[in-house]
């Protein structure tokens, strides 16, 4: 049975969503709750497991990176190799992001590389060992991506926040191994007391302070959000990838998924078959298909083929791996 959550843990997790660094302190005063409430809601959310965890984001391209997106269809007669190709996956330095999915792909996995040699070097190995076991591959390369807070937290009809990250398409800024520290120290937990981060770098809090506010003020760091457990909510997670008869309609098609509560993500693209894509969290696979209806209606000759899938299981979840 989901979870189902009261208004004041809703209210808290649109909080968290809008910026997870922010102290409970902080969280308290804007939703006029003693500081006491929120801790113990959010430590009931983090016991019930509602809440998996929290991250930043960075802007990968400021850090002088790519990121390619890979979605693989297997063949199903070797599971042994496919779980060998998966923990390969998992253990490369390079892999931000492993799911196992169900749909138009079976896992989907992302790569962050400072160049094309440095992709097509690890792809090879991939091939070498395992195209026995790949039926399929589609290979993108990230432009921009795009993320929304989660409007149905609060069921609002559609994100009224304003506040959109952006990530891509940016010169590559330059920062020093402390900066990288403090990146991987909120890559693994966007909450670490500022202490923490101070005694993992060697400076002083001013000093850590004014390193995060230049991380911030460069956009190098564009925000920070709660890992969800969208099993546990009654949510269901889904990527949905585009091929575009109207490249001019990619801005009506991002405004929709900007307005719409359950999209929280858009994704512009270069790929043979792929144009953009878009993430939605949603209550069941019905309400999907009603929302790609919907899709379809509005924007009839503008989409030329759709795919999708649902994630099931997050292996690696290193939203920068450096």
């Amino acid at each position: 049975m989901a979870y189902k959550l009261q208004l004041k843990e809703k209210k808290i997790l649109h909080e968290l969503d809008l910026d997870a660094r922010k102290s409970n302190i902080q969280i308290a005063k804007k939703l006029r709750l003693s500081k006491n409430v929120v801790n113990y809601q959010i430590n009931k959310l983090e016991e019930q497991e509602i809440i998996k965890g929290y991250h930043s984001l960075f802007d990968f391209s400021k850090l002088g990176l790519s990121l390619f997106r890979v979605y693989f269809d297997f063949y199903e007669f070797d599971q042994e190799k496919e779980n060998q190709l998966i923990e390969f996956l998992i253990d490369s330095k390079i892999t931000g992001f492993v799911a196992k999915t169900v749909g138009n792909w079976d896992l989907v996995v992302s790569f962050y590389v400072k160049s094309d040699d440095e992709f097509l070097d690890h792809w090879f190995k991939i091939l070498k060992q395992f195209r026995d076991v790949i039926k399929e591959y589609n290979t993108n390369l990230i432009v921009k991506e795009f993320f929304f807070r989660r409007a149905y937290l609060t069921t609002e009809s559609k994100d009224k926040s304003n506040s959109i990250w952006v990530r891509g398409g940016n010169e590559k800024v330059e920062i020093d191994d402390k900066d990288r520290e403090i990146i991987r120290f909120l890559t693994k937990d966007s909450r670490i007391p500022l202490t923490k981060i101070s005694q993992g770098i060697g400076l002083g809090s001013m000093g850590t302070i004014y390193r995060l506010k230049n991380l911030a003020k460069t956009n190098v760091l564009i925000g920070s959000r709660a890992d969800l457990n969208f099993a546990k909510l009654g949510y269901e997670y889904y990527k949905v990838v585009l091929q575009l008869e109207e490249i001019n309609a990619f801005k009506s098609i991002f405004s929709y998924c900007q307005m719409h509560p359950n999209i929280t993500s858009v994704t512009k693209t270069i790929s043979s078959n792929v144009d953009m894509e878009f993430d939605l969290e949603i209550e069941d696979f019905n309400m999907f298909i009603e929302l790609i209806d919907q899709l379809k209606k509005m924007f009839p000759k503008a989409v030329r083929d759709y795919k999708y899938l649902k994630f099931i299981n997050f292996k690696k979840t290193a939203y920068l791996p450096l």
